[in-house]
């Protein structure tokens, strides 16, 4: 027996159960919004044709461009990453990406962050129309209002595509609630913490990644799941196979690999192979 297999679900699982489409894994290892860029950046260091899917970066509805300063600081076990990096807009990133989408080896999740419920509805209009996009993730500020938080979902689900709706890190149960409430087929628990640090003479916010806070995770997926019915695809910066096992034993239905993949992507083919053999 290899060091993944004995759990429950099968090669193939539908964590949206009760979608009229399903969200059809292969696999339960998933590549994390935000750290393997946004379509074959990795392709050729990573086996890809062996994740249950691939999250794209955070998409917006508008381009933006890249804020000024530093854009990476390391910190005590990990690295935090200045919020605000350019965005091609989801016209643009499908002009850029929706071919390498379409013939890419394993399943698209497009990860979305929109400002409201209107600008939800023209993301779900277009990604619809996308071959081997399966899903949506849509994520939300950590300040965001929960009444507007729970319209955008309501509205992405009511297209065709199913729903995932990553939890702002200090905020799980609430929008976990509102997630299903909502409608949404499955939550990621959670977005990475915010991390506050000075650069020069200037202050800037942003995400941390580091194998620290994956106890504080695990306590989340653990609690969450004694409060949900709906599946949970688990992130914690997982570094290691038994921190997958453990995320699985306490009620994930699926986990998202993140810096992992810029620090020992070899180590990245090993996990997905396991969960192959």
């Amino acid at each position: 027996m290899t060091a993944l297999q004995g759990y429950t679900g099968n090669a193939t699982s539908d964590i949206a159960p009760n979608h009229k489409m399903g969200l059809q894994l292969e696999s339960p290892l998933l590549a994390a919004s935000g750290c393997w860029g946004f379509a074959n950046e990795y392709s050729d260091l990573v086996e890809t044709r062996l994740l249950g899917a691939l999250i794209t970066n955070p998409i917006k509805w508008n381009p933006s461009k890249n804020v000024s300063g530093q854009y990476a600081q390391a910190v005590p076990g990990g690295i935090a990453l200045q919020d605000g990096l350019p965005n091609p807009g989801l016209h643009g990133a499908i002009r850029r990406f929706g071919n390498k989408w379409r013939h890419m080896d394993c399943p698209i999740i497009v990860h979305i962050t929109v400002n409201d419920k209107y600008q939800a509805r023209k993301c779900v209009d277009l990604l619809e129309e996308l071959e081997n996009v399966i899903a949506i993730e849509l994520s939300f500020r950590h300040d965001e209002d929960p009444r507007a938080a729970a319209a955008t979902v309501a509205t992405a689900a009511q297209g065709l595509l199913p729903v995932v709706v990553q939890t702002p890190f200090s905020r799980t149960l609430e929008f976990t609630a509102l997630a299903e409430d909502a409608g949404a087929q499955a939550v990621t628990v959670s977005s990475p913490p915010r991390a506050t640090l000075k650069s020069g003479n200037s202050w800037f916010d942003g995400s941390l990644y580091g194998s620290g806070w994956f106890t504080h995770a695990l306590h989340n997926v653990y609690k969450l799941r004694q409060e949900t019915t709906l599946p949970i695809i688990a992130t914690g910066d997982i570094h290691s196979v038994t921190q997958i096992k453990a995320m699985l034993s306490v009620g994930a239905q699926a986990v998202q690999l993140q810096s992992l993949v810029w620090i020992d992507p070899q180590k990245v083919n090993t996990m997905l192979r396991l969960w192959k053999a």
